[in-house]
């Protein structure tokens, strides 16, 4: 490093010989301190470095500990020794009555569960889940059979015939046909379909007596054609 003398301008090129500012010469700037050169067979140390040795401190510039801290420090000390034998003679009076001859044997059979009741225990679980199982079994049959008696079973067009079918024959020449009807009343029945003269009907019931016109007879319920309705039977032969 360099400085002008002049105007104590600081260069840090070493290259420069001259201030760039005035033209001066350029001093050169040394922080190194002076090497010291120790004459051969020499071996005392440098004055400024005789006094290097450690300072050694005497008792009277340490720091002991006052008196108040050794003293707490000692009754802490001495609570947790305290405590440190309560703890052991307890646990040797528990070990001691816990393992003492004649007495160890019934408290034993007191705590340990004899073999019946653990079979007991165990069985317990398996037959909650065996009944849980059964009532899982008798619901599922009720939800089942209630199902089954909602099913609609389907409707038939015309009822079912007995066994013993009551056959006959329309006998009615002079109009050619008998009128089938949706009530058993000639005037206010309506006609559902004309029955040809000598076509067989099923008779079902003749429960109504009744005239038509000055001809008395019976309103019977018949089936044609898979077809039911009402007719008059004076014009129905075996």
């Amino acid at each position: 490093m360099k400085q002008c003398p002049t105007c104590k301008t600081t260069y840090t090129d070493e290259s420069l010989s001259f201030c760039l500012a005035d033209g001066a010469r350029l001093a050169s700037l040394s922080n190194d301190e002076e090497t010291l050169v120790l004459p051969f067979g020499n071996n005392s140390p440098p004055a400024r470095f005789a006094d290097s040795s450690p300072t050694v401190l005497s008792p009277a510039n340490s720091h002991p500990l006052p008196k108040k801290k050794r003293s707490s420090f000692f009754i802490v000390a001495a609570l947790i020794g305290f405590l440190l034998i309560a703890v052991l003679g307890l646990a040797v009076s528990v070990g001691y009555f816990l393992f003492r001859p004649g007495e160890n044997k019934t408290i034993i059979a007191a705590v340990s569960p004899t073999p019946t009741s653990i079979i007991s225990q165990k069985s317990t679980p398996i037959d909650e889940t065996a009944n849980l199982k059964e009532k899982l079994a008798n619901l599922e049959q009720q939800m089942q059979a209630q199902k089954n008696q909602k099913q609609i079973t389907p409707e038939r067009s015309y009822p079912i015939q007995p066994q013993a079918a009551d056959i006959r024959r329309v006998n009615s020449p002079n109009d050619g046909f008998l009128a089938l009807r949706d009530a058993p009343n000639s005037e206010t029945g309506e006609r559902l379909a004309k029955i040809p003269h000598g076509a067989s009907v099923t008779v079902l019931n003749c429960p109504k007596a009744s005239n038509v016109g000055k001809m008395p007879g019976r309103w019977c319920q018949v089936i044609y054609n898979g077809q039911t309705g009402w007719a008059f039977d004076a014009f129905l032969i075996r």
